[in-house]
């Protein structure tokens, strides 16, 4: 059995229900994207992430790919990563929250936030919880038997492909914080987190290529007779799972980056705007205001003094 995906596997394609809640998906972004108006409305480049989100889902699934997944392990760690990675930032990047809130009325608005700040939500996007999501997942699914009990049962397969990128996209959500979030956290751990993830890629992908042969009696049960073949595919696929995703994290890395720089100049401009105050009042020979005067900040929802989102959801 040869590793490579013959040339006229590209003519056939695949109904699978998960290409067709992508398509479902990307044609009510779009309806709902050119609802929005004002502030709220979603720019070109971040309605383009979320199609080509939305493309590549179903390519992934529809296409050879999905066909040879359960036969080749380097297809298998393609769609792995792919899954995880790929499509989650896409979706992300499109800011579908924000999308959703273009439709609702200011009312409507104002208690879905309430409700996206509530004690659930902060929990299910903690980073120490999304970011463990995003590094165990992949271990888990490869060296335990849910991925031959995944490759071997439709139902699972499909309920293991949503579930990745579910893992993935409430990492970038949450780490991006592009769109409104339940609690905002510095960019710089955002960073960081990052980073430390991008090594994990590395130690997995190492113990893959370097490791013991993997589902070597089920890949026999498939067609493979050749010991040498099994293993180029093991170290193509671990390829995959190190290289490849740390490709798909560079465009995240550097958006992180930008926003850790809008970030420190916000912050700056903070600094400098209560030194110019507190040098005008002290020229004027005048108190400083009280703590708690002024604009009640204690009472003020988060977004109304986020300078990202107090337009956005003014009302």
């Amino acid at each position: 059995m040869s590793i490579a995906i013959p040339l006229s596997a590209w003519a056939t394609w695949r109904i699978d229900a998960l290409g067709i809640a992508a398509v479902v998906a990307a044609l009510l972004y779009l309806w709902a994207a050119g609802r929005t108006q004002g502030r709220l409305r979603v720019p070109g480049a971040r309605r383009a992430a979320f199609v080509v989100g939305c493309v590549v889902l179903v390519v992934i699934s529809c296409g050879p790919v999905g066909e040879y997944a359960p036969r080749l392990f380097w297809v298998r760690a393609l769609q792995i990563t792919v899954l995880l990675y790929l499509v989650p930032l896409a979706l992300t990047a499109g800011t579908p929250v924000t999308v959703v809130a273009g439709l609702l009325s200011p009312t409507a608005r104002l208690r879905g936030l309430h409700a996206l700040r509530g004690p659930i939500p902060r929990m299910l996007t903690y980073p120490a919880v999304t970011s463990g999501l995003l590094l165990v997942t992949p271990w888990v699914l490869l060296f335990t038997g849910w991925n031959i009990a995944a490759m071997t049962h439709p139902a699972l397969d499909l309920l293991t492909r949503l579930f990745l990128v579910a893992a993935g996209f409430g990492y970038y959500y949450a780490r991006s914080q592009a769109d409104p979030v339940p609690r905002r956290f510095p960019q710089s751990l955002s960073l960081v987190i990052t980073l430390v993830e991008s090594l994990a890629d590395g130690v997995l992908g190492v113990v893959v290529w370097l490791g013991p042969d993997i589902y070597a009696g089920y890949y026999r049960s498939v067609g493979f007779t050749e010991h040498s073949q099994m293993r180029d595919s093991q170290m193509i696929g671990a390829g995959m799972l190190w290289l490849l995703a740390d490709v798909i994290g560079l465009p995240f890395l550097m958006i992180l980056m930008t926003a850790l720089r809008r970030e420190d100049a916000r912050r700056q401009a903070r600094v400098d705007a209560a030194q110019d105050e507190a040098e005008m009042r002290a020229s004027l020979g005048t108190a400083p205001s009280a703590p708690g005067s002024g604009a009640p900040d204690g009472g003020a929802l988060w977004w109304e003094n986020d300078p990202r989102f107090a337009d956005r959801f003014h009302h």
